[in-house]
C-alpha cells in the first residue's frame, strides 16, 4: 500500500497539484485512515493505472482550507461568513444579460441562413472573459429574461472556486479520457439524452401549472432552484441525469450503435414539452428567435485539452450538438464559458484535425461574446467629494464586478490578496517570472504589445487566461483577440504593492520588460511615451512610500474599515511631489509658480490610452444622447481624478501626449468639484537633439485639446534621450494674451540624477529606464523583414529602406 500511495503521490505532484492538495497528509497516511475511507484504496489504485487522479482530488483529507473564494465542497460549510455566495444572490447590477440575449437571438437568425444549406455549423457559441467579469451569474441571469437556465460547472477538481464543480457532467465529459474516440462520442450522446430526457420530466411536471398567458409561474421556481448554487434541486436533477445516463449508455455500448438516434428522440420530445410551454407566450416556431432554453457549460476550457488517444472533447461534443440541432431552428443553446480563448474554437469539421479553426465545408461558428461590462458598482459622480476618493470603498466599486460583491462577505485584505492571486496566478509574486511581470506592469504602465511578434499571441491569450487581461472583442475567424487592461484602480493599487513589496521586486521586474522591449515583443514608443509613463509614476510610488500617513492600505493584508485611503491613490501636493522629482531647488526657480500651486494636488495610480483628439470635431456634441457627444473638458478631467487615472494621449494628438489631473483644495473656488480642475500636460521626446523650443508652444487652448479654465495649469517637455537640463519658466499673466490662465512650464532632459536627484537612490531603475528611451540597437530580423514587405506604411527608415536588409 506504500508503494501505491507514493506512486500517486507522485502522479499528483507531476500535475502541479502540490499547491492545492496537502502531500504531508498522503505521505504520513495510517491504516486508521484507510479503514476510515475503504473506497481510498480502489481510488489510488485506478490513480496509478489510468493518471486520472481527479476522485482522489475531491476527497476532504486531501484538501487544504482555502482563502474566502475557495470553499470546501461540503453542506455544513457553506453557513460560513466567507462563503462566496454572495456574488450570486444580491442584485443584479448592469445590462450585460441584455446584450448576451441579443446575442442569442442574433446567432439564431444566422444558423437558419437564406440559402439551401445553413451557413453555421451547430447551435453553440462561447464567452470568453478574464476572471471576476462575471460569466458565471451572466447565464444564471438570463432565467429572469424568461430563458430556461441549466447550468453545469465543469472546473478542474483541484479548482477551488466558486460556482463549485458539478460532478456528474463534470466526470462524464473530462475525466477517464483514455476511452476512445467513438467511445467518448457514445458518452457524449448518452450524456445529451439524459439531459433533454431529465429536463422533459421536469419540464413535464410543470405543465399543470401553466397560466393563460405567460409561463413564468411553472418555469420560475423551476429556474430559480436550479440556478441556486446550494439547492437540493440540483443535486436531484444531477442523480436523475446520473441514472439515465447509465441506463442509456448501456442501451448505446450494447447495440453497437453510435447514439445518434437516442439524441434526437430526447432532444425531439423534449422539444414538445418546451413548445407547450411557451406557446401562449410566443407561439414558438421556426420564426421565433428569442431564446427559450440556453445549457450552460461554465469553465469549459478542460473540454479543449487532448486526451491520450488523440482527439479533443470539445470536436466531439460540437458533432453531438450538430447532430440534434442542424435540422430544426427551436432557439436551445450550448453556451461554452471560459478565460481562455480556447473554448471558441468548438470547431468540430466532417475530419478533424487540430490545425482547423474554422469547421470544413463552408459551415462556421459564432465569434465568443465578450461584453460584460465594467464599473457596474462604481460610485456615481456627484456622489462623493473629490477630496475622499481615495478610500477603498469608493475605489472597489471600479472595474470588475467580483472586487464589490467580496465587500460585505470579506475583510479588506482578503480582496487584496484574492486580487494579488488572481493577477499573478501565484500565491507569490515572483517578479522574475515573465507573465508575472508583465501583468504587474501592463495593468499600471499600458504596455504596447507589438502584433506581429511571434510570440504576442500566446503571450496574450494566456494574460487574459491567468493574469486579468481583458478581451474586448474578437475578429469574425476567431484567429485574433484584441486585449488590454481597462482602468481598474484596485487592481492597479495592487499591482503597484507586489511592484514595491520587496526591495528588489521592482528593478527585477523592470529587467524582464526591457528584454521584451529588446526582443521586440513590446513597444516603446516614438517618442519615448512607455519611459514617460514608468518615469512619472514610478517617481509617485517612490514618493509616497518615503513616510505614508498612518492608517493608509499600503500593503495586502490591512484588515481595518472601508473608508481608509489607498496609499496609491491618495492626492499628492504638486509642490511636493514636483520638488521630488526635480530636487529641493526646484520651486527657487520660481517662487510665483509655488504660491500658484500651493493649493494643487496629484493622485495618478495608472495609465489609460485614448484613441482620439481630447476634443475631437464632431458635429452633434452638444446633444449628450449621441455617441459622439463629449463632456465638458472638466468633467473629462474630474473623472479621471476620480478614478486616479492619468491619460496616454492618441499618437496623433497634436502638442501633447499625456494628461495628468490636477485638484486645487481650495475652499475659494466653491463647493462645486468641477471648479477645481486643472491639468498636467506632458510632450515626449525621445531623440537626440534639443527640443527645448518646443515646450513654448504647448498650449490647451489648441483646438484639439480646449482644456481652458481660471487655474493655472503646467507644461512638461521630457526630452528623455537629450542632454542632462533643467528648466524652469512661470511668466506673468498678461491682460491681453490668449490665454486665460497662467502655465508653469518644465523642460527636463536626460534621464539622469542631473535632471532627476530622485534617481540617485534608485540607479539600477535609472539604468533600466534608460534603455527604453532609444529603441533597440538589433532588431530582430523577423521584425525587419515584415517592416520592409509593408512598404510605405509609415515614413520610418524601416519601411522605406530595403537597402537596410543587406546592411
Amino acid at each position: 500500500m506504500t508503494q501505491v500511495i507514493v506512486a500517486a503521490s507522485t502522479l499528483l505532484k507531476r500535475e502541479h497539484l502540490k499547491d492545492n492538495l496537502d502531500m504531508g497528509m498522503a505521505m504520513t497516511m495510517k491504516m486508521e485512515i484507510l479503514q476510515q475511507h475503504p473506497e481510498l484504496r480502489r481510488m489510488i489504485c485506478h490513480a496509478c493505472q489510468t493518471r486520472s487522479f481527479s476522485q482522489i482530488a475531491d476527497l476532504e483529507i486531501f484538501q487544504i482550507p482555502q482563502a474566502c473564494d475557495s470553499p470546501a465542497r461540503s453542506a455544513r460549510d457553506e453557513d460560513r461568513p466567507d462563503f462566496p455566495y454572495d456574488p450570486f444572490v444580491r442584485p443584479y447590477i448592469g445590462k450585460a444579460v441584455d446584450g448576451f440575449y441579443e446575442y442569442l437571438k442574433t446567432n439564431n437568425m444566422k444558423f437558419k441562413g437564406n440559402g439551401l444549406e445553413r451557413p453555421y455549423y451547430a447551435k453553440f457559441c462561447s464567452i470568453v472573459q478574464s476572471s471576476g467579469t462575471g460569466k458565471s451569474r451572466l447565464m444564471t441571469e438570463l432565467r429572469n429574461k424568461g430563458v430556461i437556465v441549466l447550468y453545469m460547472n465543469l472546473r478542474d477538481p483541484v479548482d477551488p472556486g466558486f460556482p463549485m464543480r458539478d460532478l456528474v457532467p463534470a466526470r462524464i465529459l473530462t475525466e477517464d479520457m483514455g476511452c476512445t474516440r467513438a467511445e467518448y462520442a457514445a458518452r457524449c450522446f448518452a450524456f445529451f439524452s439524459a439531459i433533454f430526457q431529465t429536463l422533459e420530466q421536469d419540464l413535464t411536471s410543470k405543465l399543470p401549472r401553466l397560466c393563460s398567458g405567460s409561463p413564468d409561474p411553472a418555469i420560475k421556481p423551476w429556474n430559480d432552484e436550479m440556478c441556486n448554487m446550494r439547492s437540493e434541486a440540483r443535486t436531484e436533477f444531477f442523480q436523475k441525469v446520473q441514472y439515465q445516463y447509465e441506463e442509456t449508455l448501456s442501451k448505446i455500448m450494447a447495440s453497437k450503435l453510435e447514439g445518434k438516434s437516442f439524441v434526437k428522440k430526447s432532444y425531439d420530445d423534449m422539444l414538445r414539452v418546451l413548445q407547450r410551454i411557451f406557446t401562449e407566450k410566443a407561439k414558438v416556431s421556426n420564426n421565433d428567435n428569442d431564446p427559450k432554453l440556453v445549457i450552460a457549460f461554465d469553465e469549459a476550457n478542460p473540454l479543449n485539452n487532448m486526451s491520450i488517444k488523440g482527439f479533443r472533447p470539445s470536436h466531439i461534443l460540437g458533432r453531438t450538438i450538430n447532430c440534434y440541432s442542424q435540422d430544426n431552428d427551436a432557439p436551445v443553446w450550448v453556451v461554452f464559458a471560459s478565460t481562455t480563448s480556447q473554448v471558441a474554437d468548438f470547431s468540430a469539421p466532417q475530419v478533424i484535425h487540430d490545425s482547423l479553426r474554422v469547421a470544413v465545408a463552408g459551415q462556421l461558428v459564432y465569434p465568443p461574446y465578450t461584453h460584460l461590462g465594467w464599473d457596474q458598482n462604481a460610485d456615481p459622480l456627484s456622489n462623493i467629494s473629490a477630496n475622499n476618493v481615495a478610500s477603498f470603498d469608493h475605489i472597489v466599486g471600479f472595474g470588475r464586478p467580483l472586487w464589490k460583491s467580496l465587500v460585505e462577505k470579506c475583510v479588506i485584505a482578503g480582496i487584496l490578496k484574492l486580487a494579488a492571486q488572481k493577477l499573478c496566478k501565484s500565491k507569490i509574486f515572483d517578479p522574475s517570472d515573465t507573465n508575472q511581470a508583465l501583468a504587474a506592469l501592463s495593468q499600471r504602465f499600458r504596455l504596447d504589445i507589438c502584433f506581429s511578434h511571434p510570440d504576442a499571441v500566446s503571450y496574450l491569450e494566456k494574460a487574459v487566461a491567468s493574469h486579468l487581461r481583458i478581451c474586448f472583442s474578437t475578429t469574425k475567424d476567431r484567429m485574433w483577440a484584441f486585449t488590454g487592461y481597462p482602468s481598474e484602480p484596485l487592481l492597479s493599487c495592487v499591482a503597484a504593492i507586489l511592484l514595491h513589496g520587496m526591495p528588489d521586486n521592482l528593478e527585477i521586474a523592470l529587467r524582464v520588460l526591457k528584454r521584451k522591449v529588446d526582443g521586440g515583443m513590446v513597444e516603446i514608443g516614438q517618442s519615448g511615451e512607455l519611459a514617460s509613463r514608468l518615469l512619472l509614476l514610478l517617481a509617485k510610488d517612490l514618493f509616497i512610500r518615503q513616510d505614508p500617513s498612518a492608517g493608509v492600505i499600503q500593503d495586502l493584508h490591512y484588515n481595518g474599515s472601508g473608508d481608509a485611503e489607498l496609499i496609491d491613490c491618495q492626492k499628492v501636493s504638486v509642490i511636493d511631489f514636483l520638488e521630488y522629482l526635480f530636487g529641493k531647488t526646484f520651486w527657487s526657480r520660481s517662487v510665483e509658480g509655488k504660491t500658484a500651486f500651493q493649493h494643487a494636488y496629484i493622485n495618478f495610480s495608472h495609465w489609460v490610452p485614448m484613441t482620439e483628439f481630447i476634443s475631437p470635431r464632431v458635429p452633434d456634441q452638444t446633444d449628450a444622447n449621441s455617441p459622439s457627444a463629449r463632456c465638458t473638458s472638466e468633467e473629462w478631467t474630474l473623472r479621471h481624478w476620480h478614478r486616479t487615472s492619468a491619460v496616454q494621449c492618441c499618437r496623433l494628438q497634436p502638442l501633447v501626449d499625456k494628461m495628468i489631473p490636477i485638484y486645487f483644495d481650495d475652499p475659494v473656488l466653491g463647493s462645486e468639484d468641477i471648479n477645481h480642475v486643472s491639468q498636467m500636460f506632458i510632450s515626449d521626446k525621445a531623440g537626440k537633439n534639443c527640443n527645448e523650443q518646443d515646450l513654448g508652444f504647448i498650449t490647451r487652448k489648441h483646438d484639439s485639446i480646449q482644456c481652458l479654465s481660471k487655474l493655472p495649469y503646467i507644461a512638461l517637455l521630457l526630452d528623455l534621450n537629450a542632454n542632462p537640463k533643467l528648466n524652469v519658466t512661470f511668466p506673468k499673466k498678461e491682460p491681453n494674451h490668449v490665454e486665460t490662465d497662467q502655465c508653469l512650464r518644465i523642460y527636463a532632459s536626460g534621464i539622469s540624477e542631473t535632471t532627476f536627484p530622485f534617481l540617485q537612490k534608485h540607479w539600477r531603475v535609472a539604468e533600466e529606464l534608460r534603455g527604453l528611451v532609444p529603441r533597440q540597437k538589433e532588431v530582430p530580423s523577423q521584425t525587419t523583414l515584415e517592416a520592409l514587405v509593408r512598404f510605405g506604411s509609415t515614413a520610418r527608415l524601416r519601411n522605406l529602406q530595403w537597402e537596410a536588409q543587406d546592411a
